[in-house]
């Protein structure tokens, strides 16, 4: 059994396709499926069922992603390892991110990062907070930057406090409300809103927020990153919300704190069994930023 074929098969289960999953690798598809087919031999069961369409995992197939990810992520470890002895660190980092992240620089941390090994490719993708900690957990990301409400990552990940920001309601400056400073959940509550997907951090904020309070509310628009609730508010559709260290970056919109919002708190977090030489190099470096090194 080689890394190779591990690599291959893993390829494969995450595309779906053999030849998406040989372009992905730049190998020629009759040779990916030759490793492949000499890996489930030897492991002495098939690893996928295959149509003219798709491919699917059994459920050995199933377990051997879950165990093949440890074992590559381990071999990464010990290649980087022996690597830093030389002050090099290789590979891939893989990052996930919340589109409203603010605690941290990420694009100033990446550009130090490899000023510093510029021998690593980087993968930055944005998402929600559960969805970038079950990929954390999995294995598909190193490292995750993610805001929670009422929850805590999964007991098996670090996480590091980045810090806690607030929601803070935001409109357009000719709004009724734009001479105002400060306004109340049952405020909102009798306006049109505008806000994130459900199933975002932020919009699972706000929810629970008027959730709690008993109060009911009216989202008239849903909208998938900072600035497209941003531009949506400003130009009249409904109330916006945003974390107030986004908003205060917005000159065309004006800010009002509501008096009863919920805290959310932004961590980086990681799976320490699973994270490559380069995540752990990426954190360090958070790390001392965050210290002031």
């Amino acid at each position: 059994m080689e890394l190779r074929q591990l690599r291959y098969a893993l390829t494969v289960a995450e595309e779906r396709h053999f030849t998406r999953a040989a372009a992905r690798l730049h190998v020629a598809q009759s040779a990916l499926s030759h490793q492949v087919q000499q890996l489930e031999h030897e492991l002495g069961t098939p690893l996928f069922t295959r149509t003219s369409r798709r491919v699917e995992l059994t459920a050995a197939g199933e377990s051997f992603v879950l165990h093949a990810r440890e074992v590559l992520a381990a071999a990464d470890r010990l290649r980087g390892e022996v690597s830093e002895t030389g002050r090099a660190v290789t590979g891939t980092l893989r990052i996930g991110t919340i589109t409203t992240l603010t605690q941290i620089d990420l694009a100033a941390l990446i550009r130090a990062f490899l000023d510093a090994h510029p021998g690593v490719d980087v993968h930055v993708a944005s998402s929600m907070s559960e969805t970038i900690v079950e990929q954390v957990e999995n294995g598909d990301l190193d490292l995750g930057f993610i805001g929670l409400w009422h929850t805590r990552p999964h007991a098996d990940l670090t996480a590091r406090v980045l810090g806690t920001e607030q929601l803070v309601a935001v409109v357009g400056h000719d709004h009724l409300w734009a001479g105002r400073t400060t306004v109340t959940l049952r405020d909102l509550a009798e306006v049109p809103t505008v806000d994130f997907p459900e199933g975002t951090g932020a919009r699972r904020q706000s929810d629970d927020a008027f959730a709690m309070a008993g109060l009911p509310r009216t989202v008239v628009a849903r909208a998938g990153s900072a600035t497209l609730v941003a531009e949506l508010a400003a130009a009249g559709v409904g109330v916006g919300f945003l974390p107030e260290s986004d908003a205060v970056t917005r000159p065309s919109l004006h800010m009002l704190r509501i008096a009863d919002a919920p805290i959310r708190t932004v961590h980086m977090i990681s799976k320490p069994s699973l994270v490559t030489p380069p995540g752990r190099a990426f954190a360090d470096l958070v790390e001392h930023h965050l210290r002031g090194h």
